[in-house]
């Protein structure tokens, strides 16, 4: 089965089998479906805690998982090669290309490479080399919200599974009263209003009499009960 690539929604690249009917778009999602969630519960026999544990991983645990969400983007995202003109990298689009530059100064970029500075090495860039450092800056947030996405996957995966396994049933909160919602002290819709024209009265706003406030919001609740 042949494979197509398609960008994803976190902005990288991603892999998927060209599927050829619905039928056969049915089975490959069950199949992937499937396979995900073996990795899953071999992870949890691997991952102390995970399926059950609010936060399963250390930091060796998610320098490890780390290093195999860099080979993924990595094949996903590969090397993209540039070269100096004019206080700016100019991209090519080969290293074939980028190296017929001779006398430019070139700069090749992937995510091993912007994760091997140190983070003083990388602040330090923005003085130095501020448009290199705008390349690589762009490299590590998207890998950063990457991993932090993978890892909420793997969590919630490992958690339903667990509950699964186990027989444990999710219970929803019951829905709280209309009135015990509308007046609840922190986050009731009275207390957000009340808490706008305390705002608002701090800003100057001279419309925004506390005093008056408080007291149509005692004749307000009198009235619903």
């Amino acid at each position: 089965m042949g494979k197509t690539t398609v960008a994803s929604a976190v902005g990288v690249k991603e892999y998927s089998p060209t599927v050829v009917s619905i039928s056969d778009g049915g089975y490959q999602q069950a199949k992937a479906k499937a396979n995900s969630q073996s990795i899953v519960r071999q992870l949890m026999q691997l991952i102390p805690g995970l399926g059950f544990s609010d936060d399963p991983f250390t930091d060796e645990i998610k320098e490890e998982l780390k290093k195999g969400y860099m080979k993924s983007w990595y094949e996903l995202n590969p090397s993209r090669y540039f070269v100096a003109a004019d206080g700016n990298w100019v991209e090519c689009d080969s290293e074939k290309k980028m190296l017929s530059h001779e006398k430019a100064d070139k700069f090749v970029l992937d995510v091993y490479v912007a994760f091997n500075y140190s983070q003083q090495a990388f602040g330090a860039l923005k003085n130095e080399e501020p448009a290199k450092h705008d390349l690589i800056g762009k490299i590590r947030t998207k890998f950063n919200k990457y991993v932090s996405n993978r890892l909420s996957e793997l969590k919630n995966d490992a958690k339903r599974i667990y509950r699964e396994d186990n027989g444990i049933k999710t219970e929803r909160a019951p829905t709280a009263l209309f009135y015990d919602w509308l007046t609840a002290p922190d986050k009731g819709a009275l207390a957000v209003i009340r808490q706008r024209c305390i705002n608002a009265k701090a800003k100057g706003d001279e419309t925004a009499d506390l005093a008056k406030l408080d007291k149509a919001l005692a004749s307000f609740k009198g009235a619903l009960k």
